[in-house]
């Protein structure tokens, strides 16, 4: 792997762990097809196939990132992550 030009950040696991993939995998599945209101964390580690609290692990770090916000309805991508994945699509 490069190395990363700004330094890893903080609250990012380190590549190759299983929190990291919790991250990513999270982050993608809000940010692609985000549920309008945000989604909670149980709903969320049932579709990825994760427990529940690896999953709520990983929405904290994603907060504390600024790329998740937790609300009534549940954790949901913030505008700064969907506007990254409007620039640099996941999908094409």
């Amino acid at each position: 792997m490069q190395d990363h030009r700004t330094g890893w950040p903080a609250h990012v696991a380190a590549p190759g762990t299983r929190q990291y993939e919790d991250q990513r995998a999270l982050l993608l599945e809000l940010v692609v097809d985000p549920p309008p209101g945000g989604e909670a964390i149980a709903a969320l580690a049932r579709r990825l196939g994760r427990p529940r609290a690896a999953i709520g692990t990983a929405a904290a770090a994603l907060a504390r990132s600024g790329l998740l916000a937790r609300g009534p309805g549940g954790v949901r991508a913030t505008a700064a992550a969907r506007a990254f994945e409007a620039l640099w699509p996941t999908r094409l």
